[in-house]
């Protein structure tokens, strides 16, 4: 399988133990949620409490609405992208074994040292009040996205989120869902009722500087109704295919709904939109424990 192809991959096996008791929760078809919670935790502290919530506490209307520059400069939280949660494969290249697949053993390690270290999850909604009116995040915020995934990713990626009362952010492409292999409606919505936010990877990870005029429509806006439907919640956060994006995607990302978007650490955030360019970095399976927490205090910074 080409790496296309294989980053294309997304959520694709039943959940089980901790996730599978949520899967059975709900449908697709509850009204939508207005957001998730707005962090999970490190700490072993209920997620919601003082403690853990992390969630925003200047309230948006008690500042003037920032700057792009402002925003810039607040752009200090390190995303990490996941994709495939599993084994390596004989068939893995290199690449793929170093950035798309995680194997269990290797994750385990990471986010116990991400924990370890004093990071506390949060999300994009909270990431964005922090951006837009400075509203209080915890002392060491983190995102963890996960963008493709198949065979085990929700199983194990899932669980191992839920036992250090992590949250994370999942950024699907809906053309496949429930397709042979692929993520199913309840695997998505279990997901987004334990907290986890649902965010859209396009329609058919098509990328996006290659899109015209009949693109726009069914790459942002379908998306995003779709998992918005089914996930219940308002969904607001986009990831560019690839970590690829033009300025001319901006407009159209912006007049479909969404309030952020995340590029990859290739290129500087868009003078005029930064909020629709912030930053991801890929994480890498080679990362001991001790270096994904320099990575997140040098992305920190």
């Amino acid at each position: 399988m080409d790496q296309h192809i294989s980053r294309r991959l997304i959520l694709g096996a039943a959940l089980t133990g901790a996730a599978a008791a949520v899967a059975g929760c709900g449908s697709g078809t509850a009204a939508p949620r207005t957001g998730a919670a707005g962090t999970g935790s490190s700490s072993g502290a209920p997620t919601g409490s003082p403690a853990a919530s992390g969630s925003p506490t200047t309230s948006a209307t008690s500042a003037p609405p920032a700057s792009p520059a402002q925003i810039a400069a607040r752009a200090t939280v390190p995303v990490l992208c996941y994709h495939q949660v599993r084994p390596y494969q004989a068939s893995d290249s290199g690449y793929t074994r170093q950035l798309l697949v995680m194997p269990p053993e290797k994750f385990r390690a990471q986010l116990d040292a991400i924990a370890g270290a004093g990071y506390t999850t949060v999300t994009p909604d909270a990431y964005l009040a922090a951006l837009t009116t400075g509203a209080a995040l915890p002392d060491k915020p983190v995102m963890l996205s996960f963008d493709d995934g198949k065979d085990n990713q929700p199983q194990t990626a899932f669980a191992e989120l839920s036992k250090r009362d992590m949250t994370g952010v999942w950024y699907i492409m809906t053309v496949v869902i429930g397709n042979p292999g692929w993520t199913t409606k309840k695997q998505i919505r279990a997901v987004a009722d334990a907290g986890h936010v649902i965010g859209s990877h396009t329609w058919d990870h098509h990328d996006v500087r290659e899109y015209g005029p009949k693109d726009w429509a069914p790459q942002f806006e379908k998306s995003r109704e779709t998992l918005r439907d089914i996930s219940g919640q308002e969904v607001a956060s986009f990831a560019f295919p690839y970590g690829a994006w033009n300025e001319a995607a901006l407009p159209h990302l912006a007049k479909a709904g969404y309030s952020t978007a995340f590029q990859l650490n290739d290129k500087p955030l868009d003078p005029a939109k930064p909020l629709l360019t912030l930053r991801r970095s890929l994480a890498a399976s080679d990362w001991t424990g001790p270096q994904v927490v320099a990575k997140l205090d040098e992305l920190s910074a």
